[in-house]
């Protein structure tokens, strides 16, 4: 069969032919933008013009990069095999010999690089350390905090000042933290006379006089309508506050910019609510609102003075500690390559070919680094006049895929490299055939954005490509575009229109799953033994923000479909979090009742409000050492009794132990993370505690030592949002993904779900950054949130007219963010309507486009049939039985229903151990040991003393022991074994397990459970690694505890395979005192102990 020539084929092919011309590549949706890029990258090294180490490709993110650098890779070997010019073939051996000097990675790794490099022409610390995001937030808020108090010690004026206009220095803190993302960003003042007072209250005063000879004499039968309730708040502040303070004047303005609206029959004369608005209104329009936005332009030099100081503050204080946040890196890059022609020549020696992805949500400094390490003036300070060597450059992007203005994405620095690399002899090439969706899918998406797009590029939005889809739809197979409808709900109530959008999506899925939908597969999905038949990880399900993914989780959940939440709020949201939060602040400040009463109400404790209240009325004292009422019952006062006990326990523990291994100790003893797992949402809580107990784990490594500073940083991690949640079960890629729509760049799916139609995209902009000039200029509005609404502080001369400006930036990408969410789906994009507030959903652009779209019928068999839930098969006489003979052991609901035993349990079982060499030092020193290995293969070895001294500490062991374990772990880590170990591709530590093991008949089924030390996965499979720290003192005494311990690993092959679904090609015991790794031999016989020890074990626990 001949190839398919594609309607871009000529730009394809000069992707990897023109070589000495600096492209830039707009790629639509699904047009292999990856592909391209790796084909220019061994086009490069085939054709000689330029060596793989000084090749540059730089991705949006460390992911990416990863999966570019696999690709590439695999490219090279694949050019190498099928090419015959033997020339050609050294030059690409060469490529593949020295692939790790090729440098592939994010922006910031890369400018970190160069920074690495000349540290002294940089003037930074060449030992400078790289602030992560959450990091930085930190840091940012300690620096905030420092900033006020010292404020409040050496300043007390500037504090005044800020009081006289009404505002608390806490309400800045948005503006400071906004301030800090753009220090690029030049200010723009202009001071502003305070508005005339007196002028204002006459115009008031005379409003309110008249309209108040119109309100009716009693209050109409259903109420005030709302300007009535606006005239008679004028008149309440004007009788109660004093308005000639000016302060509570404006206070009672800003309660007056509103949108009243009337009901004439509620008042006297239906004539009068007419006259009263138009009243209104003129007093707004004519006075209220040019003085409010006099006071704020007036209020807001005010207030950026303020704050300015405070950025410093944070700058110095990353000085100090010799830390660079993201946008530092990108900075100070730019600054060097700009201020030293002599590094830039170095440079660009140094990387002669500069490839750059997803160019279209570039930060703009990233384009300045671009063109200093390309252009062939090396004097030239202004980045716009550089002209770049030929083929040095080649940048990749989709303008109608630019989604992140509101993290420094400017459509305007993508226009201007596009025109600079054109003007300067460059080409601009579009990609526009499309290997992911069926044409189907792609004829529609083309009928939407036709008229979206304009055909011609304006400065806020990109020109209009169509999407050639190459793909058939497939003979019998399910396609193109399908709605789930919701019915009419009263009020259009968002929530439960939600709840049945959920429902309905569950549903569809479940079906799906069950043999309702087939899909046709793509050549690579054959080639991965995917059949027509769906499995979860098909399904992507979309929402247009991140409120309600919990409402989805729990439809999939309450019909047993596995899903993986991404980029959603779970963590600041998390009852368990916020529970552990309340209980680590009782601990810190056990004298505040309030804060214990917050921990007692939680979920931890569960005290009810009856308990409570029963407690404090028999004389109770909210403290934890406070003895029991005697008036309280017996039931209550034990309650209250234990809880105090465990408290005082906690408090000890915070007391003497380190500050992360307190927090362990404090979580493990709750059951926090089982109780999470067995409740709504299980993986996904427990994912939150124990990603939390990470960071906290890490928090103490950067230096956060105490208590009171670990719960301060979970605070700030609650605030702060987790984007990227933790997977407790990273093999499972079978589940279905729910993420908000920015997350959704760059992925795909057979199926997409477009859910949640009840919130409209709002366009309220608070910044505008211009880019006009030369220098960046910054227009901020300053606002603080009261009572569910957002109130401006002070906002710049003419904001009206950037606000308008900005506002036509933010529609212009709403309608590329929907160009994303419409690009995803590579079978079948389902939308899900409210058809009676169709306008209020965020995909209303596709309204009219889905007027012939199949509807989902509940009823039908297309897909979309009501779903029950699993009923429990507990019956009711059980329940009765069961209150009735509770504490009877012989009752039925006391008899065991399954085993429960440990893997360690059952090989002990079998026999008995071998004798052993006594050394003395307990199984503590064993499990020491585990902890200092299980950190190695997790970290690197920078703080290994400090983590030794406090294992040390946690384990109950003397400090002097320390320099004998990290002598003892630099043998194992020095070994030949320990070296595979990191050459590994991925590797997991103490992984805890649990199988279900059916029993024969007459026997109850059994839970095994078990930890592994260690797993790692090399290219022909997984390896299983268990520690053993037994003293051996020759061979026959090492063959014995072998033996012994074979089972064991036999055991976890079986579990793990099952589990992972994937081979495991060794398993083996490594004995860390004599430094050997024995790998072990599976033998079927192996498996007739494993099933005598589960039928006939006496080890196993009776549930």
């Amino acid at each position: 069969m001949s190839r398919v020539i594609l309607q871009d084929e000529t730009a394809r092919q000069a992707i990897i032919s023109d070589l000495d011309t600096c492209l830039l590549v707009e790629a639509g949706a699904g047009s292999g933008k990856t592909t391209s890029l790796v084909q220019r990258m061994v086009a490069l090294i085939k054709e000689n013009r330029c060596q793989v180490d000084t090749l540059a490709a730089i991705t949006f993110t460390r992911k990416a990069a990863a999966e570019l650098k696999g690709r590439f890779q695999l490219a090279l070997e694949e050019a190498f095999a099928e090419e015959s010019d033997p020339v050609k073939r050294v030059r690409l051996d060469q490529a593949l010999g020295k692939l790790g000097r090729c440098f592939v990675g994010t922006v910031h790794s890369f400018c970190s690089t160069l920074l690495r490099e000349r540290p002294v022409e940089a003037r930074i610390d060449p030992d400078f350390g790289e602030l992560e995001e959450l990091d930085d937030a930190v840091l940012r808020s300690r620096a905030w905090d420092d900033y006020l108090l010292q404020m409040q010690l050496t300043d007390p004026q500037a504090l005044k000042v800020l009081s006289d206009i009404g505002c608390d220095p806490g309400e800045l803190k948005d503006f400071y933290e906004t301030l800090l993302n753009y220090p690029d960003v030049e200010i723009v003042q202009k001071a502003v006379p305070m508005p005339n007072f007196d002028e204002i209250r006459h115009e008031l005063y005379s409003f309110l006089d008249w309209a108040q000879g119109l309100l009716p004499q009693q209050v109409p039968p259903k109420g005030w309508d709302a300007l009535q309730k606006l005239i008679r708040k004028g008149i309440q502040h004007r009788d109660i506050f004093d308005l000639e303070e000016d302060l509570n004047l404006l206070e009672l303005l800003s309660e007056l910019d509103r949108k009243p609206g009337i009901v004439k029959n509620r008042w006297d004369d239906p004539d009068d609510a007419q006259d009263a608005l138009d009243a209104f209104e003129k007093l707004k329009e004519e006075h209220i609102l040019p003085f409010l936005r006099q006071w704020r332009e007036h209020c807001y030099c005010v207030l950026v003075d303020f704050v300015q100081p405070a950025l410093d503050y944070y700058r110095d204080l990353k000085d100090e500690r010799s830390k660079l946040n993201f946008q530092d890196l990108l900075l100070q890059a730019a600054s060097l390559l700009r201020d030293n022609p002599e590094v830039r020549c170095y440079f660009q020696g140094r990387f002669t070919h500069l490839l750059v992805d997803e160019f279209q949500d570039t930060d703009p400094v990233q384009a300045e680094v671009m063109f200093y390490l390309t252009g062939t003036d090396l004097a030239e300070k202004n980045w716009y006049r550089l002209i770049p060597r030929p083929g040095s450059l080649f940048v990749v992007g989709d303008p109608r895929q630019s989604i992140y203005r509101f993290r420094r994405a400017d459509i305007d620095t993508y226009n201007e490299v596009k025109k600079l690399l054109e003007a300067s002899g460059g080409r601009v090439l579009t990609l526009t055939t499309n290997f992911r969706s069926v044409k189907a899918i792609g004829g529609w998406v083309n009928s939407v954005f036709h008229d979206v797009f304009p055909q011609q590029a304006i400065p806020c939005q990109a020109s209009f490509a169509s999407m050639d889809t190459v793909r058939f739809d497939g003979k019998g197979c399910d396609s193109g575009i399908r709605l789930i409808s919701i019915p009419k709900v009263a009020r259009n109530n968002r929530r439960e229109i939600t709840q049945i959008d959920a429902e309905k999506i569950a549903s569809f899925i479940y079906r799906a799953l069950h043999g309702e939908l087939k899909l046709a597969r793509t050549p690579e999905e054959n080639k991965m033994g995917l059949t027509e038949n769906p499995q979860p990880g098909d399904f992507l399900l979309l929402l247009r923000y991140k409120a309600y993914m919990d409402v989805y989780a729990r439809a999939l959940e309450d019909l047993g479909i596995p899903f993986r939440i991404a980029g959603g709020s779970g963590f600041s949201a998390s009852r368990e979090i916020r529970d552990l939060l309340h209980l680590f602040q009782s601990l810190l400040d056990p004298e505040d009742p309030i804060k214990l009463l917050s921990a007692l109400r939680g979920g931890l404790f569960a005290v009810s409000d009856d308990s409570l209240w029963e407690f404090k009325e028999a004389g109770g004292d909210f403290h934890i050492n406070a003895q029991m009422p005697a008036a309280l019952d017996t039931d209550t006062a034990n309650l209250f009794d234990e809880s105090f006990k465990r408290l005082q326990v906690y408090c000890e523990w915070v007391r003497t132990l380190p500050a992360s291994a307190a927090a362990a100790k404090i979580m493990q003893d709750t059951g926090i993370i089982p109780t999470a797992l067995a409740g709504e949402q299980g993986k996904a809580q427990a994912g939150y505690i124990v990603q939390g107990l990470e960071f906290l784990a890490s928090a103490e490594r950067m230096g956060v030592t105490s208590f009171a500073e670990l719960v301060s940083f979970l605070e700030t991690l609650i605030d702060a949002g987790i984007e990227e949640e933790i997977d407790l079960y990273p093999w499972d890629d079978q589940t279905v993904r729910i993420m908000n729509l920015h997350k959704a760049k760059g992925l795909e799916a057979p199926v997409v779900i477009l859910a949640n139609p009840t919130k409209g995209a709002g366009f309220a902009p608070s910044i505008h950054i211009s880019r006009a000039g030369e220098k960046p200029c910054g227009y901020f509005l300053i606002q603080k949130r009261k009572f569910y609404r957002d109130e401006i502080l002070g906002q710049p001369a003419g904001w009206e007219h950037f606000s308008q400006k900005e506002k036509e930036y933010l529609e212009a990408e709403e309608n590329r963010l929907l160009y994303v969410a419409a690009t995803r789906a590579k079978n079948l994009l389902v939308v899900s309507i409210y058809p009676d507030k169709p306008t209020d959903s965020p995909w209303h652009l596709f309204n009219k486009n889905l007027t012939t779209a199949t509807v989902l019928d509940d009823q039908g068999s297309s897909g979309m049939i009501s779903c029950e839930k699993n009923e429990s098969s507990l019956k009711p006489a059980d329940m009765e039985e069961a209150r009735g003979n509770f504490l009877n052991h012989e009752s039925s609901i006391n008899l065991p229903s399954y085993l429960d035993t440990a893997v360690t349990s059952l090989v002990k079982s079998s026999g008995s151990f071998p004798s052993r060499v006594m050394t003395g030092r307990g199984f503590s020193w064993g499990r020491t040991i585990h902890h200092v290995l299980e950190y190695c293969a997790k970290k690197d070895q920078d703080n290994l003393d400090l983590f030794i001294k406090n294992v040390l500490i946690e384990e109950g062991r003397v400090p002097e022991e320390k320099e004998e374990v990290l002598e003892y772990v630099k043998g194992i880590l020095s070994s030949p074994f320990w070296k595979r170990v990191m050459r590994s591709k991925k590797r997991f530590v103490e992984v805890p397990f649990g199988q279900h093991v059916p029993g024969s008949p007459g026997n109850n089924d059994t839970l095994v459970s078990g930890v592994i030390d260690l797993v790692f996965l090399e290219e022909e499979g997984w390896v299983i690694v268990d520690y053993k720290t037994d003293t051996v003192k020759d061979d026959e005494e090492l063959y014995r505890l072998v033996d012994y311990y074979s089972p064991q690993l036999d055991l976890y092959r079986s579990f793990w395979e099952e589990i992972a679904g994937e081979k495991v090609l060794e398993t083996g015991l490594y004995f860390t005192s004599v430094d050997r790794w024995v790998p072990l031999n599976f033998e079927e016989s192996k498996q007739v102990f494993y099933k005598q020890t589960i039928t006939g074990g006496d080890s196993s626990e009776k549930r």
